[in-house]
């Protein structure tokens, strides 16, 4: 049978450092605290610095159910991802691609490519699913605009993972101001919150299911 492929094209620009971006996409333990209402349930079965496999639980746009999905990520370069998504034992395959443009000011450009294989003669059904991932593709974008935020502003105070704020930790530190530091990425990015077990797998469970932004409303810094 000949490959045929629903398609679609996704874009937004960004006041976001490109690697910033990538981070965002690889912090897998944000998948279901910002994005609850889309995902129940994260396996990451193995990564490293350049790829990802992993099991997802999520619901899409108009589907009234979750569907698990078997996911395998490729940095391809550093300004390309590509995602591979099969479910229903393998029967269904998307593949997405994402690429990241520098803009000036150290912003970034973020384009996503859907393509789902089907039967020809599912055709039909190509104007839905564009209106699903384009769709699928800004409620995301939006609920991470909260974290990108708040990891630029702490980022630009000397935040580092797992150590904070030097002045913040220390009251007797007094608060200076930093030299301009480009956002550094080193993957992976190391966890914390998964459920722990004996195995190597990091299993992430939602734990809330009703509040939005947990942890954004902080004072001011």
């Amino acid at each position: 049978m000949q490959e045929f492929y629903l398609k679609s094209a996704s874009s937004a620009t960004t006041k976001f450092p490109k690697k910033l971006l990538l981070w965002n996409y690889w912090d897998h333990e944000h998948i279901v605290g910002t994005h609850f209402a889309h995902y129940k349930k994260v396996n990451i079965i193995y990564e490293d610095s350049k790829v990802c496999f992993s099991e997802r639980w999520a619901k899409l746009p108009y589907l009234p159910f979750y569907l698990k999905t078997t996911d395998f990520a490729v940095l391809t370069n550093d300004s390309q991802m590509d995602v591979h998504h099969y479910a229903f034992l393998n029967l269904l395959y998307c593949k997405q691609t994402f690429k990241f443009e520098d803009l000036e000011n150290d912003g970034c450009k973020v384009t996503r490519y859907d393509y789902l294989q089907v039967p020809r003669f599912f055709s039909f059904l190509q104007k839905y699913f564009d209106k699903i991932m384009k769709k699928w593709f800004i409620k995301v974008w939006e609920e991470d605009m909260p974290m990108r935020e708040r990891r630029l502003k702490v980022w630009k105070l000397g935040f580092v993972d797992f150590k904070g704020i030097d002045f913040i930790n220390k009251h007797n530190l007094k608060r200076k101001k930093l030299p301009t530091r480009k956002y550094n990425l080193t993957l992976p990015i190391p966890k914390i919150t998964h459920e722990k077990n004996n195995r190597r797998e990091k299993v992430f469970l939602r734990k809330v299911s009703k509040s939005k932004n947990l942890g954004y409303g902080l004072p001011d810094l």
